[in-house]
């Protein structure tokens, strides 16, 4: 008879930041790591410790103790300490596809610098799983992964549910859409089930009997896992007694001070393939009541999301493709710094921060860092644009303008530049006498045109005269006053990956300014939009010949939840803009496109009733929340811009908010224009199929969902960068956009107010609508470019002996429909790399110019160097440069 093994692995679960800001947290680090140190050094039977998936704590820890590194490493070497793989425990659907892969090649790399990664795939906490995870471990080299969410239900301060499991046993197989396959352990007790073991008999026999029953109920081996630590915990020091004590109790079962990879084989070595399910594709608790799933954490401080994913577009469509190309100018690829851009966003990406699920001082301190991050990215952008254009043969007609993009496909983009002309620096003249010398200059408009001659239509502004300065690399300051002119542009046929150079011609100031018409309605030779009197929208698409009417419609709800999950008042009181009679103008109107502005105003209550803060000071659980919404009304606006330029096959929405009401949320309603039973949203690395109608077991009222750049339900898309949160309604008839939600504290596990996350502040809220048919391939790839910013650098003229052309397509590829760009980057030993996935249901082909090999995403070669891969369905395919 085999005999049972109890395996306890020493941990503490670190949320970075959470209920107590990070230097709080930092100092009971350094204490834990402290005692851990002289555990493992002296304690005989206290063998390992685990630290808990993610190299920050490690560096936490070092940047106050930096003399401790030697120590750590040799505790790693010696397979005492077992650190990685990632560099911190992300939030998985608040973060994109290249985020996920970036903190796990980052994770890596500084785990091996210590000299060792424990290679399991940990989710001890992530607010569910996409379903391209066992995809990304496999191509790391794992086949186990070990999560604590997304198959079962889990409740108010992580109590778990007996009910709704979606697996029999807490091991199971789970498969990704492309068909890869890895174990998963799902922490069925949670990662707390082996805490504060006792050492006392008496005690030890009732803990341990109760445990150990809990824990056969769902294993489906003889290896049996017990996580000894919590959130924050610290060590339990006299482990090694309590160890003795329950092996002296227990003598049928074997008590092993473990760690995960020692468990994972011997769960390998026991298993029973027929015994276990297999699960497919994302985890988000599919299988249980709706109330516990963490969705509406993508809509809690939605301030955070907006600022985080301008980031990531800037790191991964700017920072990284324009730095390879700036290689060819002879500028050195700065891994080092991205890599500190990187790390720096990452800070904001675990879960319980960008989730927005903590308190105020977290998340203040969190804008401090999406500043900084942002000001290094851009740092890396100008400095490789700059140095492009230094390169660039131009000629001496105009003023050049470069424009790059890296969005995966040829493109047409309205762009604004702020233009200086007439600079005169302080080493020509006296400061004081350049602004009226400026002044005296006649004014000026400008022309523009493409490197062959082609007109570009554009829009003049004004600004003023402005104080510069230049920072030469070899020179003091260069200060100067110039004249600055706000353009705007719209350019044809960008590179799908690289640059285009245009020019600015000045001219004289022409009369020809237009009057705004009263016309309200955006028509091109796309689409057509008619605006009715309450602000609904209707969208003809003329080339598919669809139509989707009464979009755009606002409804605000009172919401008694907490930053992790909605609950709506007990009063249903819901208030709407279908009968309202919004102030409609032309706010723009040019060559370039136009702009309508509606201006509602709603009465809406100030806040939840009176009662809410006795439910909340006695911790009522979020789902028997009865309060309503406040008597007490005050007016809410809303500001919506649509935009429809010339070239554009989407309407642009743009909301502007002035938040001071409390306990609310207010949505977009978007129409589909016909009833399906699924829809389908953006994900990590894949277009997921949802079902709109959920499961019997499923209690809550909402079915909110998350998404990454877009969601396509009937003969609709929505796609947006920063709006994360969204709700189809069972007949798929009906889409809403959470635009902002405003709770007052934490929740979970005590009384923490989160005044802050109410969101008293200005915020401002852009999506795209288009329509489709019946065939959605393309929309990923369509999206993913529309989403892409771009970026123009004004620059002086180049002899035409310098190196680089005026435009240049670095994307050597061509690629089949459903196939989705996502990076273009160097490794670490500079060669070029080059992903992207497979939205399609059959294989397609990709073709290259140049001869590459097909790499894992931690950029490991393999095979033999070609330039044409088949890309299987939903597979992740990175390309390394031969």
């Amino acid at each position: 008879m085999t005999r049972k093994k109890a395996h306890i692995i020493s941990h503490s679960h670190w949320d970075r930041e959470w209920f107590l800001p990070l230097e709080s947290l930092r100092f009971r680090l350094v204490t834990l790591m402290d005692e851990v140190e002289t555990l493992l050094d002296k304690e005989a039977g206290f063998n390992h410790f685990h630290m808990d998936g993610q190299m920050i704590m490690l560096e936490d820890y070092l940047a106050v103790k930096p003399a401790k590194r030697e120590k750590m490493k040799q505790l790693v070497a010696d397979g005492k300490l077992r650190i990685g793989p990632w560099y911190m425990l992300q939030d998985a659907f608040l973060t994109s596809g290249e985020a996920n892969i970036r903190n796990l090649q980052y994770g890596l790399e500084m785990a091996e610098e210590f000299g060792q990664a424990e290679k399991i795939g940990y989710f001890p906490d992530t607010f569910g799983l996409y379903g391209q995870v066992p995809q990304l471990m496999r191509q790391a080299g794992f086949d186990t992964v070990v999560f604590g969410r997304g198959v079962n239900p889990t409740g108010f301060n992580n109590q778990v549910f007996d009910s709704a499991f979606a697996s029999k046993y807490s091991e199971m197989f789970w498969e990704s859409p492309d068909g890869s396959k890895v174990l998963g352990i799902l922490l069925a007790n949670w990662y707390s089930n082996g805490n504060e073991i006792p050492t006392d008999k008496e005690v030890a026999k009732i803990f341990w009997d109760k445990k150990l029953v809990d824990v056969e109920r769902f294993a489906s081996t003889d290896e049996w896992l017990f996580m000894n630590g919590c959130d924050h915990q610290p060590v339990q020091t006299d482990l090694a007694e309590a160890l003795e004590v329950a092996r002296e109790l227990y003598p049928e079962v074997d008590f092993i001070h473990s760690h995960f990879e020692k468990y994972q084989d011997a769960v390998k070595a026991g298993l029973e393939p027929e015994k276990l399910q297999t699960v497919h594709g994302e985890l988000t608790s599919q299988q249980s009541d709706g109330w516990s799933t963490l969705a509406n954490t993508a809509s809690s401080r939605i301030y955070l999301k907006q600022a985080n994913a301008k980031i990531e577009r800037l790191l991964e469509r700017l920072a990284e493709p324009i730095s390879v190309m700036a290689t060819e100018a002879g500028v050195s690829y700065p891994h080092e710094y991205l890599a500190f851009a990187w790390k720096l966003l990452m800070e904001n990406q675990i879960h319980d921060s960008i989730t927005g699920c903590s308190l105020d001082e977290v998340h203040r301190e969190m804008e401090a860092r999406f500043e900084k991050v942002e000001q290094a990215t851009m740092a890396i952008i100008q400095n490789a644009a700059r140095k492009i254009t230094e390169q660039i043969a131009t000629n001496d007609a105009g003023i050049p303008i470069t424009v790059f993009h890296a969005g995966g496909l040829e493109a047409t983009r309205t762009v604004e530049l702020e233009l200086e002309t007439d600079a005169i620096h302080f080493s020509e003249m006296h400061f004081e006498q350049i602004p009226d010398e400026l002044a005296k200059l006649p004014e000026q408009s400008f022309r523009m045109e493409t490197s062959t001659g082609e007109e570009i239509p554009v829009v003049v502004e004004p600004l003023g005269i402005h104080f510069n300065y230049d920072l030469p690399e070899r020179k003091f300051r260069d200060s100067y006053f110039a004249r600055k002119y706000k353009l705007t542009f719209t350019v044809e046929h960008l590179p799908a990956v690289g640059y285009q150079t245009i020019y600015a011609h000045p001219v004289a100031v022409s009369d020809d300014k237009k009057e705004l018409t009263k016309d309200l309605q955006l028509e091109n030779q796309y689409l057509k939009v008619e605006i009715a009197p309450n602000g609904t929208y209707s969208i003809l698409d003329k080339e598919k010949v669809v139509e989707v009417k009464g979009l755009g419609a606002y409804e605000d709800v009172g919401d008694i939840g907490n930053e992790y999950m909605f609950k709506e008042t007990g009063d249903n009181v819901r208030i709407n803009t279908y009968n309202s009679k919004p102030v409609i103008r032309v706010l723009r109107e040019d060559k370039l496109g136009k702009t309508i502005e509606m201006k509602h105003e709603i009465e809406i209550p100030v806040s939840a009733s009176a009662t809410f803060a006795e439910e909340k000071r006695r911790l009522v659980w979020h789902p028997d929340r009865t309060s309503h919404r406040s008597d007490n009304r005050t007016t809410f606006k809303i500001t919506t811009e649509l935009t429809l330029n010339k070239h554009d096959k989407q309407l642009t929405v743009r909301v502007k908010l002035d938040n001071q009401v409390d306990d609310h949320r207010l949505r977009v309603l978007l129409p589909t224009g016909k009833q399906t039973e699924t829809h389908q949203a953006g994900s990590v690395f894949e277009m997921v199929t949802r079902t709109n109608k959920q499961v019997e077991e499923w209690t809550n009222p909402a079915n909110d969902n998350r998404k990454q750049g877009f969601v396509t339900s009937g003969n609709i898309v929505v796609a947006s960068l920063d709006l994360p949160e969204y709700e189809v309604s069972e007949q798929g008839d009906r889409l809403e956009l959470t635009l902002l939600r405003a709770v007052s504290e934490i929740g979970d596990w005590g009384d923490f107010p989160a005044y802050e996350a109410e969101c008293h502040r200005e915020i401002t809220a852009e999506f795209h609508v288009f329509l489709t048919d019946e065939s959605n391939v393309n929309i990923p790839a369509q999206v993913n470019a529309l989403l892409t910013p771009t970026f123009a650098i004004q620059h002086p003229s180049s002899s035409k002996e310098k190196m680089l052309a005026e435009t240049k397509d670095f994307a050597k590829w061509k690629v089949a429909d459903g196939l989705v760009f996502s990076a273009f980057k160097l490794a670490k030993d500079n060669q070029p790399i080059l992903r992207f996935y497979q939205t399609a249901s059959e294989q397609k082909l990709l073709n290259t110019v140049n001869l590459w090999r097909k790499s894992t995403i931690l950029e490991e070669t393999a095979g033999d160097a070609k330039n044409q891969f088949t890309v299987k369905p939903n597979e992740i395919i990175t390309l390394k440069g031969v």
